[in-house]
């Protein structure tokens, strides 16, 4: 592939690569800069013409493009590694071999590259072995990373934090990056999205090397669609993210567990096409939560009629998951078609009640189904008004 002598940038890990990206993407953008996105599933040669159009690429790279060596050709000046989870095992089969797939990405780095690694995740930072790049570390939890976000706080609307830099490094082009900070009001909700921008953040500073100019770039990122996204508000509040394996689904569940709402009345999607292992697991997590957290209810679906057939959940994952969560005790309403599980827990909603949409593509037409069905009862719901026009203007689709 040619850039043209442009720098290439790939994401990986389990959690966060997409949302990582279209951050990335936004800041550079505002900072004057015209990257391109590559489809590291389908990437082909970057023409002459069309590289000079472009200032770098960007490229979200899953497990599966790694394994099947459709990047094998290329050399990367920088990558990033958000985390890592065992729950995308369907097709590596073993933790082994999928930390392996995730490790080839650094090791396609050019000498002198950038590779920038989740200091909160033992596991991606046992990944850096390769001697001859130059790592940079990223946290939200870890105070001696070389970028920090801390000093969160969480607000129904946005989520405020810090943007420190702790210790210097160079960026791309071999300017320096001083350390210094700057105060964030962030759009997305949780600690997760924080830990994303906050890579977004530190991977623009390679190209752009005034923390100043890229906090405020950051700051007025849009929300994005399916990412925590509060879709109703009034004496009702409805957010919806697109969750789909363990370590999502806990980092949702904890950002609406800090909002202290009275209830928290969860409907989720069963993930089709996760096969076994990550329902089990999706289901064990849930389990947890509401053993924790009794006085919360669980309604799960199956969208038998409002997916695509590729997404459909298979009779073999629908009974790990539902076996699961009987064998923990745990009680929850199951209903295989989406607008009954809406109806059901609309039906049961009181005020100051928070429900949660949470699930994959199954879910993806949830958010339509309740809006439709809220504006027939007026005591839940808060008009379209509710939204500043310039925030339903930016509203970004989250592809994932």
């Amino acid at each position: 592939m040619q850039t043209n002598g442009k720098p290439l940038l790939g994401v990986t890990g389990t959690n966060g690569k997409t949302t990582t990206i279209l951050i990335l993407k936004f800041i550079l953008q505002q900072c004057g800069l015209n990257p391109a996105l590559l489809d590291a599933e389908k990437i082909t040669a970057v023409h002459n013409s069309c590289g000079q159009l472009n200032d770098c690429f960007l490229m979200e790279v899953p497990v599966d493009t790694l394994r099947r060596k459709k990047l094998s050709d290329l050399s990367l000046n920088c990558a990033a590694i958000t985390n890592l989870t065992l729950d995308h095992l369907t097709s590596c089969r073993t933790a082994n071999r999928y930390f392996a797939y995730k490790a080839q990405l650094l090791q396609q780095l050019t000498p002198g590259a950038k590779a920038v690694i989740n200091a909160d995740d033992p596991q991606a930072l046992s990944l850096a072995q390769k001697e001859d790049i130059e790592y940079i570390t990223y946290s939200t939890r870890y105070p001696s990373a070389m970028v920090v976000g801390s000093n969160i706080q969480q607000h129904l609307w946005h989520t405020r934090f810090t943007l420190e830099i702790t210790s210097e490094f160079r960026g791309l082009t071999n300017q320096t990056i001083m350390p210094g900070s700057a105060s964030i009001r962030f759009n997305l909700l949780g600690e997760h999205n924080v830990a994303n921008a906050v890579l977004a953040a530190t991977l623009a500073l390679l190209f752009v090397p005034d923390l100043e100019i890229i906090a405020q770039a950051l700051s007025k990122f849009p929300r994005l669609r399916r990412s925590m996204e509060v879709i109703s508000s009034g004496h009702l509040t409805i957010i919806d993210d697109a969750a789909g394996n363990a370590a999502a689904l806990k980092a949702a569940l904890a950002t609406v567990q800090n909002l202290q709402a009275q209830r928290i009345l969860l409907l989720h999607g069963m993930y089709g096409s996760g096969g076994v292992v990550m329902n089990r697991n999706n289901a064990r997590a849930l389990c947890s939560w509401l053993q924790k957290h009794p006085e919360n209810q669980l309604y799960v679906t199956r969208s038998m009629h409002h997916c695509r057939n590729k997404y459909q959940v298979r009779l073999h994952e629908e009974r790990a998951f539902l076996a699961e969560l009987k064998q923990q005790g745990v009680s929850f309403a199951y209903f295989p078609d989406l607008p009954d599980a809406i109806e059901g827990i609309l039906n049961h909603a009181c005020k100051d009640d928070i429900i949660l949409l949470l699930g994959g593509p199954v879910l993806k037409h949830a958010r339509k189904i309740i809006l439709n069905t809220l504006s027939d009862n007026r005591f839940f719901y808060r008009p379209p008004s509710l939204f500043a026009a310039s925030d339903t203007q930016t509203l970004v689709h989250n592809p994932s």
